[in-house]
Protein backbone atom coordinates (compact mmCIF):
# COMPACT_ATOMS: atom_id res chain seq x y z
CA UNK A 1 0.00 0.00 0.00
CA UNK A 2 1.14 3.52 -0.64
CA UNK A 3 1.26 6.10 2.13
CA UNK A 4 -1.69 8.08 0.76
CA UNK A 5 -3.84 4.96 0.83
CA UNK A 6 -2.60 4.11 4.33
CA UNK A 7 -3.41 7.64 5.50
CA UNK A 8 -6.92 7.49 4.04
CA UNK A 9 -7.49 4.16 5.80
CA UNK A 10 -6.34 5.69 9.10
CA UNK A 11 -8.58 8.71 8.47
CA UNK A 12 -11.52 6.35 7.94
CA UNK A 13 -10.71 4.54 11.18
CA UNK A 14 -10.53 7.85 13.09
CA UNK A 15 -13.77 9.10 11.54
CA UNK A 16 -15.47 5.79 12.29
CA UNK A 17 -14.51 5.91 15.97
CA UNK A 18 -15.77 9.46 16.22
CA UNK A 19 -19.07 8.68 14.46
CA UNK A 20 -19.66 5.39 16.30
CA UNK A 21 -19.08 7.00 19.68
CA UNK A 22 -21.38 9.91 18.93
CA UNK A 23 -24.19 8.15 17.06
CA UNK A 24 -23.66 4.41 17.59
CA UNK A 25 -22.64 1.84 15.02
CA UNK A 26 -26.16 1.15 13.78
CA UNK A 27 -27.00 4.84 13.45
CA UNK A 28 -23.92 5.64 11.37
CA UNK A 29 -23.76 5.19 7.61
CA UNK A 30 -20.77 4.67 5.39
CA UNK A 31 -21.56 8.10 3.90
CA UNK A 32 -21.27 9.68 7.37
CA UNK A 33 -17.84 8.15 7.86
CA UNK A 34 -16.66 8.96 4.35
CA UNK A 35 -17.77 12.58 4.75
CA UNK A 36 -16.06 12.91 8.12
CA UNK A 37 -12.88 11.44 6.59
CA UNK A 38 -13.05 13.83 3.64
CA UNK A 39 -13.60 11.25 0.90
CA UNK A 40 -16.49 10.42 -1.39
CA UNK A 41 -18.96 7.85 -0.12
CA UNK A 42 -18.31 5.42 -2.97
CA UNK A 43 -14.58 5.63 -2.23
CA UNK A 44 -15.38 4.04 1.14
CA UNK A 45 -15.91 0.72 -0.65
CA UNK A 46 -12.39 0.81 -2.05
CA UNK A 47 -11.25 0.31 1.55
CA UNK A 48 -14.00 -1.73 3.22
CA UNK A 49 -16.71 -4.03 1.92
CA UNK A 50 -19.22 -2.94 4.58
CA UNK A 51 -19.62 -1.00 7.79
CA UNK A 52 -19.20 -4.23 9.72
CA UNK A 53 -15.93 -5.01 7.94
CA UNK A 54 -14.68 -1.52 8.81
CA UNK A 55 -15.42 -2.08 12.50
CA UNK A 56 -13.80 -5.53 12.49
CA UNK A 57 -10.71 -4.29 10.64
CA UNK A 58 -10.46 -1.33 13.02
CA UNK A 59 -10.44 -3.68 15.99
CA UNK A 60 -8.02 -6.07 14.26
CA UNK A 61 -5.67 -3.17 13.53
CA UNK A 62 -5.71 -1.62 17.00
CA UNK A 63 -6.46 -4.35 19.52
CA UNK A 64 -3.23 -6.38 19.29
CA UNK A 65 -1.17 -3.26 20.02
CA UNK A 66 -3.47 -2.30 22.89
CA UNK A 67 -3.31 -5.87 24.23
CA UNK A 68 0.47 -5.75 24.20
CA UNK A 69 0.41 -2.49 26.16
CA UNK A 70 -1.88 -4.06 28.76
CA UNK A 71 0.31 -7.15 29.15
CA UNK A 72 3.86 -5.82 28.71
CA UNK A 73 4.50 -4.65 32.26
CA UNK A 74 2.38 -7.19 34.11
CA UNK A 75 4.42 -8.21 37.18
CA UNK A 76 5.27 -11.82 36.25
CA UNK A 77 7.26 -12.36 39.46
CA UNK A 78 4.11 -11.91 41.58
CA UNK A 79 1.63 -14.67 42.53
CA UNK A 80 -1.20 -15.42 40.08
CA UNK A 81 -3.88 -13.69 42.15
CA UNK A 82 -1.90 -10.43 42.26
CA UNK A 83 -1.30 -10.58 38.50
CA UNK A 84 -4.96 -11.42 37.87
CA UNK A 85 -6.07 -8.42 39.95
CA UNK A 86 -3.70 -6.13 38.05
CA UNK A 87 -4.88 -7.39 34.67
CA UNK A 88 -8.54 -6.97 35.67
CA UNK A 89 -7.83 -3.38 36.75
CA UNK A 90 -6.09 -2.65 33.45
CA UNK A 91 -8.94 -4.19 31.47
CA UNK A 92 -11.60 -2.17 33.29
CA UNK A 93 -9.58 0.97 32.59
CA UNK A 94 -9.31 -0.03 28.92
CA UNK A 95 -13.00 -0.85 28.52
CA UNK A 96 -14.08 2.20 30.51
CA UNK A 97 -11.77 4.85 29.09
CA UNK A 98 -10.48 3.77 25.68
CA UNK A 99 -12.54 4.39 22.53
CA UNK A 100 -11.80 0.94 21.11
CA UNK A 101 -12.69 -0.58 24.48
CA UNK A 102 -16.07 1.12 24.35
CA UNK A 103 -16.70 -0.06 20.80
CA UNK A 104 -15.84 -3.61 21.83
CA UNK A 105 -18.26 -3.39 24.71
CA UNK A 106 -21.18 -1.79 22.93
CA UNK A 107 -21.04 -2.85 19.30
CA UNK A 108 -19.40 -6.28 19.01
CA UNK A 109 -22.29 -8.21 20.58
CA UNK A 110 -24.52 -6.98 17.74
CA UNK A 111 -22.24 -8.12 14.92
CA UNK A 112 -22.48 -11.32 12.90
CA UNK A 113 -20.98 -14.49 14.34
CA UNK A 114 -18.22 -14.36 11.72
CA UNK A 115 -17.23 -10.83 12.74
CA UNK A 116 -17.39 -11.67 16.43
CA UNK A 117 -15.06 -14.62 15.82
CA UNK A 118 -12.58 -12.40 13.98
CA UNK A 119 -12.60 -9.95 16.87
CA UNK A 120 -12.23 -12.79 19.37
CA UNK A 121 -9.12 -13.89 17.49
CA UNK A 122 -7.77 -10.32 17.56
CA UNK A 123 -7.71 -10.32 21.35
CA UNK A 124 -6.62 -13.88 21.94
CA UNK A 125 -3.49 -12.66 23.76
CA UNK A 126 -5.63 -11.15 26.51
CA UNK A 127 -7.88 -14.19 26.73
CA UNK A 128 -4.82 -16.46 26.87
CA UNK A 129 -3.30 -14.32 29.63
CA UNK A 130 -6.43 -14.65 31.77
CA UNK A 131 -6.56 -18.43 31.20
CA UNK A 132 -2.87 -18.79 32.04
CA UNK A 133 -3.27 -16.74 35.22
CA UNK A 134 -6.32 -18.71 36.29
CA UNK A 135 -4.63 -22.08 35.70
CA UNK A 136 -1.46 -20.91 37.47
CA UNK A 137 -3.62 -19.81 40.39
CA UNK A 138 -5.30 -23.21 40.51
CA UNK A 139 -1.92 -24.94 40.48
CA UNK A 140 -0.57 -22.75 43.29
CA UNK A 141 -3.75 -23.09 45.35
CA UNK A 142 -4.88 -19.44 45.30
CA UNK A 143 -7.86 -20.20 43.00
CA UNK A 144 -10.37 -23.01 43.22
CA UNK A 145 -10.97 -25.22 40.22
CA UNK A 146 -14.05 -24.32 38.23
CA UNK A 147 -14.90 -24.99 34.59
CA UNK A 148 -12.47 -22.71 32.68
CA UNK A 149 -15.11 -21.57 30.19
CA UNK A 150 -17.34 -20.47 33.07
CA UNK A 151 -14.44 -18.60 34.68
CA UNK A 152 -13.66 -16.88 31.37
CA UNK A 153 -17.24 -15.71 30.99
CA UNK A 154 -17.36 -14.59 34.60
CA UNK A 155 -14.18 -12.54 34.23
CA UNK A 156 -15.41 -11.01 30.97
CA UNK A 157 -18.84 -10.14 32.37
CA UNK A 158 -17.43 -8.50 35.51
CA UNK A 159 -14.91 -6.47 33.50
CA UNK A 160 -17.57 -5.35 31.03
CA UNK A 161 -20.03 -4.43 33.80
CA UNK A 162 -17.39 -2.33 35.56
CA UNK A 163 -16.33 -0.76 32.26
CA UNK A 164 -19.92 0.15 31.45
CA UNK A 165 -20.35 1.80 34.86
CA UNK A 166 -17.20 3.83 34.23
CA UNK A 167 -18.38 4.89 30.75
CA UNK A 168 -21.84 5.86 31.98
CA UNK A 169 -20.49 7.89 34.89
CA UNK A 170 -20.53 11.70 34.59
CA UNK A 171 -16.75 11.72 35.19
CA UNK A 172 -15.24 8.40 34.02
CA UNK A 173 -11.65 9.33 34.90
CA UNK A 174 -12.72 10.15 38.44
CA UNK A 175 -14.39 6.77 39.11
CA UNK A 176 -12.39 4.32 37.00
CA UNK A 177 -9.99 3.32 39.76
CA UNK A 178 -12.81 2.58 42.22
CA UNK A 179 -14.70 0.40 39.75
CA UNK A 180 -11.54 -1.34 38.58
CA UNK A 181 -10.50 -2.19 42.13
CA UNK A 182 -14.02 -3.33 43.02
CA UNK A 183 -14.12 -5.63 39.98
CA UNK A 184 -10.74 -7.15 40.85
CA UNK A 185 -11.70 -7.64 44.51
CA UNK A 186 -15.03 -9.22 43.55
CA UNK A 187 -13.45 -11.63 41.07
CA UNK A 188 -10.63 -12.68 43.36
CA UNK A 189 -13.06 -13.32 46.22
CA UNK A 190 -15.14 -15.53 43.93
CA UNK A 191 -12.14 -17.52 42.73
CA UNK A 192 -10.62 -18.16 46.17
CA UNK A 193 -10.69 -21.77 47.36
Amino acid sequence: MNTSRDQTRQDLFAAAIEQFLEFGFHNTSHADIAGAAGIGRTTFYEYFSSMESLLVELVEARLPMLSEQLLVSLPFDEPADIRMAELVVRMVEFVGLDDVGLLLHTEVPRLSDHSQNRIRLAHHDLADAFVDLYLAGCESGVFRRLPPRFVGRLINDVIMAAGREVKESPDPKQVVHDYAEAAATFLLAGLQP
